[in-house]
Protein backbone atom coordinates (compact mmCIF):
# COMPACT_ATOMS: atom_id res chain seq x y z
CA UNK A 1 0.00 0.00 0.00
CA UNK A 2 1.34 3.44 -0.85
CA UNK A 3 0.67 6.73 0.96
CA UNK A 4 -2.09 7.77 -1.44
CA UNK A 5 -3.95 4.51 -0.89
CA UNK A 6 -3.43 4.87 2.86
CA UNK A 7 -4.92 8.39 2.75
CA UNK A 8 -7.89 7.11 0.76
CA UNK A 9 -8.49 4.35 3.32
CA UNK A 10 -8.31 6.85 6.19
CA UNK A 11 -10.74 9.10 4.35
CA UNK A 12 -13.18 6.18 4.12
CA UNK A 13 -12.70 5.18 7.76
CA UNK A 14 -13.26 8.75 8.92
CA UNK A 15 -16.16 9.18 6.47
CA UNK A 16 -14.73 12.45 5.19
CA UNK A 17 -16.00 14.17 2.05
CA UNK A 18 -12.55 15.45 1.10
CA UNK A 19 -9.46 13.26 1.01
CA UNK A 20 -7.27 13.45 4.10
CA UNK A 21 -3.85 15.04 3.68
CA UNK A 22 -0.67 14.41 5.64
CA UNK A 23 -0.81 17.88 7.21
CA UNK A 24 -4.34 17.47 8.59
CA UNK A 25 -4.67 17.60 12.36
CA UNK A 26 -6.84 14.79 13.70
CA UNK A 27 -8.51 16.88 16.41
CA UNK A 28 -9.78 19.22 13.68
CA UNK A 29 -12.00 16.40 12.37
CA UNK A 30 -15.53 16.17 13.77
CA UNK A 31 -15.29 12.49 12.88
CA UNK A 32 -12.26 11.91 15.16
CA UNK A 33 -13.96 10.00 17.96
CA UNK A 34 -13.55 6.74 19.83
CA UNK A 35 -15.31 4.73 17.11
CA UNK A 36 -13.01 6.04 14.38
CA UNK A 37 -9.98 5.36 16.59
CA UNK A 38 -11.08 1.76 17.09
CA UNK A 39 -11.68 1.47 13.34
CA UNK A 40 -8.12 2.64 12.66
CA UNK A 41 -6.74 0.08 15.12
CA UNK A 42 -8.70 -2.62 13.25
CA UNK A 43 -7.48 -1.24 9.91
CA UNK A 44 -3.82 -1.51 11.00
CA UNK A 45 -4.43 -5.06 12.20
CA UNK A 46 -6.20 -6.16 9.01
CA UNK A 47 -4.11 -4.35 6.40
CA UNK A 48 -0.66 -4.53 7.98
CA UNK A 49 -0.98 -7.30 10.57
CA UNK A 50 0.30 -4.63 12.94
CA UNK A 51 -0.90 -4.35 16.50
CA UNK A 52 -1.30 -0.79 17.67
CA UNK A 53 -3.10 0.18 20.81
CA UNK A 54 -5.45 2.96 21.85
CA UNK A 55 -2.55 4.88 23.41
CA UNK A 56 -0.73 4.92 20.05
CA UNK A 57 -3.84 6.43 18.46
CA UNK A 58 -4.34 8.89 21.31
CA UNK A 59 -0.76 10.11 20.87
CA UNK A 60 -1.27 10.71 17.15
CA UNK A 61 -1.98 14.36 16.46
CA UNK A 62 -1.86 14.41 12.66
CA UNK A 63 -2.34 12.19 9.64
CA UNK A 64 1.46 12.21 9.35
CA UNK A 65 1.62 10.60 12.81
CA UNK A 66 -0.61 7.77 11.55
CA UNK A 67 1.64 7.40 8.50
CA UNK A 68 4.61 7.18 10.86
CA UNK A 69 2.82 4.43 12.80
CA UNK A 70 2.41 2.47 9.57
CA UNK A 71 6.12 2.96 8.92
CA UNK A 72 7.70 0.27 6.76
CA UNK A 73 4.28 -1.12 5.80
CA UNK A 74 3.82 1.75 3.35
CA UNK A 75 5.53 1.89 0.00
CA UNK A 76 7.36 5.13 -0.67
Amino acid sequence: MNKEEFLEKLTDILQKEETCTINDMLNDYEEWDSLSKISIIAFFDKEFNQKINFEDIENAQSIQDLINLAGEHLDV
